[in-house]
């Protein structure tokens, strides 16, 4: 029989776990409610810039380039989806995040569709089989999962490009950090249903407009795909996104969205 000292140390253990990660949550409060429809895409830079508290990132990408040729486009349905912690995250700590899932699941009758570490960062993982192949990682992708803060950049931003007149510094903001596609599996539409699960997620943060900076060494082919899908270029925020006079790119904004019952019916997120 285990000593009241073992016992003690496990709930104490399980209590830091549960501490580890967090749902997503709607707040009450300055969430803007906006909804638009979906679209599609990324992936690799490294780059932030402190803002206020939160840090924003700015990234820079490995598109899906314009019609595949002789490839089947994958939809959701045939990729399974992984939420995990960022890169870099310790072995224990990683072992205390799952410890802590699974305890929720345990507990819980009506478990979130998504569960994210606390810090702000999580890592997306897109696993794809092939007929008559093993199951493999076909993508990785980081963002940031808590509400960036306002600005008066973003505030003009957005009245300029959606006709919006929020309150002030009342629009939240979350950032795509990198995007990754495995070489074999680019034109396959892995970046574009990445970045509707990264929306998707962000959306149920009650996150406003997601941000990043696309770098396409001035070729103009990778902001035109953004531009293809939702994204618009905010020259006003060059400089809060840590690219100024476009040093590491060009500035983009787009809405968040989510579909009705996106979770439940059309994409499955494994977390943990």
């Amino acid at each position: 029989m285990a000593s009241p000292t073992i016992i003690l140390f496990t709930l104490l253990y399980c209590l830091i776990s549960l501490h580890e990660v967090y749902a997503f949550f709607v707040p009450i409060t300055t969430h803007l409610n906006l909804r638009y429809t979906s679209h599609e895409h990324t992936t690799c830079y490294d780059y932030y810039k402190t803002i206020s508290q939160p840090t924003l990132f700015a990234v820079n990408n490995d598109k899906d380039e314009e019609t595949p040729v002789n490839k089947q486009l994958l939809s959701h349905s045939d990729i399974e989806w992984r939420l995990r912690p960022p890169e870099g995250t310790s072995r224990l700590d990683r072992w205390k995040i799952k410890l802590g899932a699974n305890i929720l699941r345990l507990n819980s009758n009506e478990l979130p569709p998504v569960l994210c570490p606390r810090g702000g960062r999580a890592m997306l993982e897109a696993y794809y089989k092939e007929p008559g192949k093993r199951k493999k990682k076909i993508g990785r992708f980081g963002f940031t999962t808590s509400r960036g803060p306002s600005s008066p950049e973003i505030d003009t931003t957005i009245r300029e490009i959606y006709n919006i007149d929020p309150p002030p510094l009342s629009a939240t903001i979350a950032a795509i950090i990198y995007m990754f596609v495995e070489p074999e599996y680019r034109n396959r539409n892995v970046g574009a249903l990445a970045l509707e699960v990264i929306s998707a997620i962000q959306s149920v943060q009650a996150v406003d407009f997601t941000v990043l900076v696309a770098d396409d060494n001035g070729s103009g082919s990778l902001v035109r795909w953004y531009e293809n899908h939702d994204y618009s270029k905010a020259p006003l925020m060059q400089d809060i996104l840590g690219s100024p006079n476009k040093t590491n790119g060009i500035a983009l904004i787009s809405p968040v969205k989510i579909k009705p019952g996106f979770f439940e019916d059309q994409c499955v997120v494994k977390w943990w």
